[in-house]
């Protein structure tokens, strides 16, 4: 581990001084065309970027390694398995992604990303979809160019939509998520439509031994940038199918359609960014109707300082009687509420004062309070997978709180260059009434530190 450390510092000490700037968040999204130049003077990491093969074809290697620290009091507000040694875990999560993009035409290219996830020090036991993978192909599809703008995907891929409600990368944790099937990408200058229907890539500890998931989701999503001088537009339809969710100890088949509607601004002086999704569908006999607003505002007093509000409305089952379920499934979303706690925004009225100062995207430091409680006295609350987070047993279902918990957090982010990224995170969360009445309700404390070598 010490070795590991040394490692770290010693590529952060060349990345600070190298000069490519065309790292992107999706790692098939990377743009070295300007590397083709025979004139430049590249850096060493350049040089990896674009590597001549025969004819055409060319090669470009690259890849990730982070380190993070996690450290919690009271995880899960102290509600434990009987299998779990400690509540107050810390641990080391390593890893490591490394990636090869392929160009054989300007038609046709072949992209592949391996990972080695690995959790060190934490004697509880691995939560494998999260924590650890030993070796895996995170990524590997083809590209085939059909028309100027339209390309089709097919493979293993990461998929990003919007502010990530829906689908995500899930970054925070150890492991990254990734989707099998195919995907259809149509590029206007300001438009952009996503087709895509896939499998969830189901993760396992041990080496290749990854699997797909019976669950489907297919989509269509539209992205119109500048629609007007100050609003740009996401439109989407989701689809998702699973053979055993759980609402409300309840388990059972479900297919559920969403539909919905993303408004935000470009950074400015003002800034907005308000979704509103609506799902409807099938679980068990019951009919699904189910409703999603999220709102964030802010706006600069000084250079580089903001004041925001930000929070959310999802209703939860109304009624246990109606013949209808209306709990918001988010499907693959990020989890809301960062790494403090494992809770989602189903069945939850938010209400999220912040400030921040933001220097670019060097510079990103953000307080923020989160006062968070039930809609419905007939749901539970869920985790950021839409695991059943509370009730956690038929012998504890009943509890007429609404009051969830507080969360205190603070989060700072340091990016010098597109090859480093620091983040450190603290977070206190208070637990409320309804944690209390229905298991374990003890305060959360969480601290993290997140180091990332991207080349």
């Amino acid at each position: 581990m010490f070795r590991s450390v040394l490692f770290i510092i010693f590529i952060c000490s060349l990345c600070s001084q190298a000069s490519a700037q065309h790292i992107a968040r999706l790692r098939f999204e990377d743009d070295f065309s300007y590397l083709k130049s025979d004139s430049l003077s590249k850096s060493w990491d350049e040089k990896l970027k674009y590597l001549p093969l025969i004819g055409q074809a060319t090669l470009s290697i690259g890849g990730e390694i982070r380190e993070h620290y996690q450290n919690y009091t009271n995880v899960n507000f102290g509600q434990i398995p009987a299998s779990y040694v400690t509540g107050n875990p810390h641990q080391w999560l390593h890893r490591i992604l490394l990636h090869g993009d392929l160009r054989l035409h300007s038609n046709f290219r072949v992209f592949a990303q391996i990972n080695n996830t690995v959790r060190f020090w934490n004697p509880n036991p691995i939560t494998n979809q999260v924590d650890q993978n030993t070796l895996g192909f995170h990524q590997w599809f083809a590209d085939l160019k059909l028309a100027d703008q339209l390309v089709l995907r097919l493979g293993r891929q990461e998929l990003l939509f919007g502010q990530e409600r829906f689908i995500a990368t899930r970054e925070g944790p150890n492991n990254r998520q990734s989707f099998v099937g195919a995907h259809l990408i149509h590029q206007l200058k300001r438009l952009k439509t996503d087709l895509f229907y896939t499998h969830p890539i189901k993760l396992n500890l041990g080496a290749m031994d990854d699997e797909k998931s019976t669950e489907k989701l297919a989509g269509l999503h539209f992205k119109y940038d500048r629609l007007l001088k100050f609003l740009n537009a996401d439109a989407y339809y989701y689809y998702f199918e699973s053979e055993a969710r759980e609402y409300y100890s309840t388990i059972g088949a479900e297919k559920r359609h969403s539909i919905g509607l993303h408004l935000y601004s470009n950074p400015q002086r003002f800034n907005y960014d308000i979704e509103f999704s609506r799902q409807v569908g099938q679980f068990k006999s019951l009919d699904i109707q189910a409703f999603m607003a999220v709102w964030d505002v802010n706006f600069s007093v000084k250079p580089h300082r903001f004041i925001g509000f930000s929070g959310n409305f999802v209703p939860g089952d109304k009624s246990t009687r109606d013949g209808q379920l209306n709990t918001f499934n988010t499907l693959f979303a990020r989890p809301p509420f960062g790494q403090t706690v494992a809770l989602n925004i189903s069945n939850t009225l938010n209400l999220s004062p912040y400030i921040r100062y933001q220097n670019g995207t060097k510079w990103i430091a953000t307080a923020r309070a989160s006062f968070v409680q039930r809609t419905s006295v007939y749901d539970g609350v869920y985790t950021p997978n839409m695991s059943q987070l509370r009730p956690y047993d038929a012998s504890k279902m009943t509890s007429d709180a609404l009051k969830l918990c507080d969360i205190y957090a603070v989060d700072v982010n340091y990016v010098p260059t597109k090859h480093y990224f620091f983040q450190a995170e603290i977070g206190y969360c208070k637990a409320g009434t309804y944690l209390k009445e229905t298991g374990a309700g003890n305060n959360v404390i969480y601290f993290a530190i997140r180091n990332a070598i991207k080349f």
